[in-house]
Parts: C-alpha cells; sequence; structure tokens
C-alpha cells in the first residue's frame, strides 16, 4: 500500500533530473559535496496494525573534502544547530538523516509532503553549510551569505495563535505559558508535580517553541526544543545524544525525526533541537511542534529516564 504522501512525492519530483533507485531517488551534488537520498521503506507486516504504511529516509552522505574532521563530541555539538535531521558518524564519515512515518490514513497529508520535500532539497546543501560555520567567525558569515535565506517574518505569527496553544495545554493539565514569539510548557518527567513555580526542585522538562526565530545559516523559521532537567551533568553527555539519536531512527509509529539530540548551550547538556525554516508563518506548525515535543519528551520519560538520576546508561537499560 502507498499512502498518498509518497504519491504526492513522486508527483512532485517526476520533472527533476533525479536518478532514480528500487525504493526512491539519489542526488550526487555538484563539486563532490556529497549525495543524497530520499528512500521509502515499507514496514513489516508484523507492526502494520499501528497504520504505518511506510518510513521516508531522507540521508545526506557528505564528501569530507574541504570538511573539518569531527570526533563524537564535535558531532553532537554540530547537532544543537542541525537543521533537517540528525548528523552521526559512520565509518569515520559525517552523515544526516531524518525519517518520516507514514499512515494510511495521513491526519496532515499536505504539511507532511512539504517536510518531505523540503527536507529532500535542503539538507545536504544546509547541513554542509553548517558544518563549514564552525570553524570561525567568518565562516559563519560566509555560510550565512551564500544562502541568503530570510531573516524574519514580514508579519509574524499572531500572539493569540500561540495563546491558544498555551491554554489547551493548560487544559490538559500541564503548567503553560506564552509571550508574542513562543509558546512553553513543563513535562513531568517523574512524580506528579506539574511546575517547578510549585516546587523549585520539581524534575519537569522545559518544552518550547518559537516562532520567526533566526537559525545562523538556516534563516527564519520555527525552533522547537527540550531541555530535560538533569539533577547532575551525564557521565558522557555525548553519548547520551548519539544514543537518543539512534533510538529514535530506530522506531516505526513515532513523530517526524526532524531535529536532532545535541550538546546544548556552554555547559554542553543534552538537549532536543528542532529548526524549520519557514519564510512566513505556516498554519498550525507551531501546535504540531508542540505536539511533537511532548511525545518525544513521553518517550524518554518511558524507556530512558530514571527518576533523580536523568537518562540511565546504556548498560542498565
Amino acid at each position: 500500500m502507498i499512502s498518498e504522501v509518497e504519491e504526492r512525492v513522486h508527483k512532485a519530483l517526476a520533472a527533476h533530473p533525479l536518478e532514480r533507485t528500487e525504493d526512491g531517488y539519489r542526488l550526487a551534488h555538484a563539486g563532490g559535496a556529497g549525495v543524497s537520498t530520499l528512500r521509502f521503506r515499507p514496514v513489516k507486516e508484523s507492526v502494520e496494525g499501528l497504520g504505518v504504511v511506510s518510513i521516508v529516509e531522507v540521508i545526506a552522505e557528505y564528501a569530507p573534502t574541504g570538511l573539518p574532521s569531527f570526533h563524537e563530541l564535535g558531532v553532537q555539538r554540530l547537532n544543537a544547530m542541525a537543521v533537517h535531521g540528525a548528523y552521526a558518524l559512520r565509518e569515520g564519515r559525517l552523515r544526516q538523516e531524518a525519517q518520516f512515518s507514514l499512515y494510511a490514513l495521513e491526519p496532515t497529508v499536505h504539511l507532511a509532503t512539504k517536510l518531505v520535500l523540503d527536507t529532500f532539497a535542503a539538507q545536504l546543501p544546509l547541513g554542509r553549510s553548517v558544518a563549514l560555520s564552525i570553524v570561525s567567525a567568518s565562516a559563519l558569515e560566509q555560510q550565512r551569505a551564500h544562502h541568503a535565506m530570510p531573516g524574519d517574518w514580514r508579519e509574524p505569527l499572531k500572539a493569540e495563535d500561540l495563546r491558544a496553544v498555551a491554554l489547551a495545554l493548560q487544559e490538559r493539565g500541564f503548567a503553560a505559558s506564552n509571550n508574542d514569539s513562543a509558546v512553553w510548557a513543563e513535562f513531568a518527567m517523574s512524580g506528579d508535580c506539574p511546575s517547578r513555580a510549585i516546587d523549585p526542585n520539581a524534575p519537569t522538562a522545559l518544552l518550547q517553541v518559537n516562532a520567526g526565530v533566526l537559525h545562523p545559516i538556516a534563516g527564519a523559521g520555527y525552533l522547537a526544543s527540550i531541555s530535560l532537567p538533569f539533577a547532575a551533568a551525564p557521565a558522557d553527555p555525548a553519548d547520551v545524544c548519539r544514543r537518543l539519536n539512534a533510538a529514535e531512527l530506530a522506531l516505526v509509529d513515532f513523530v517526524p525525526r526532524l531535529g536532532a539530540w545535541g550538546l546544548q548551550g556552554v555547559d554542553a547538556q543534552p538537549g532536543y533541537h528542532c529548526f524549520l525554516p519557514c519564510a512566513a508563518p505556516y498554519g498550525g506548525l507551531h501546535m504540531a511542534l508542540m505536539g511533537w515535543c511532548l511525545q518525544r519528551a513521553a518517550w524518554v520519560r518511558e524507556h530512558f529516564w530514571v527518576a533523580g538520576q536523568g537518562i540511565a546508561p546504556e548498560a542498565a537499560q
């Protein structure tokens, strides 16, 4: 069975000079920059009851020429700026992957199609520029100028749209609020206290969606983030990020894997970041991003989080 999203993607790409593969498309970029692959992977029969028809994989494999060399710690720092999927190393070479679960009865066909096409088109060009930009401030400015993406929105998202999301979250029992450009909520990782405003030591994750925020390379867009309530820094924070990213890509029935767990801030704590470039507000995307953050935080709580400890060591799971 082929989903409507897959049909629309094939129709949109039909006129483009792409190499057609058995299960999708391949593009070797000019100048030997790397290779982009879009693949539709049918789900196994044993999980068809989930309603998932296929997994879309969008992968950028970067040619090493001209790129700085990365070790695992550097890759997870890079993931804090990732656009269109998580970076990883495979046999010492940098790659990036995004995934989408496609459903027989897809509730948001137009949005899902747009995200798949946008990711395939921009993942490698933007991803390579992000990797190049870490070399120096001048390299960052050069890459930003190269893409020249819109830096702001002529008309910002209406504050009442963000307020509507905050109110909906409050009705579900979450501590949530908003301002003119963002909506945020707390999610209890353990216990039953919903907010640090009630108990400063409550282990709540902060979920936030910013609208019209500026990415260092990719212009204006939406930024969704999750900050976890670590009581103490993990012994190996880069490994926590690597494991969470790999675990997401092994899932079948899950929200879009468009962002990355990476090392955030000066203290290099593991956190989630998903930036979606948009030249203007896109109807309902802020609401979808917050919903994806809620599901992602619930997944971490169920499968990885240990009360009082944080992310459990791999050997303890």
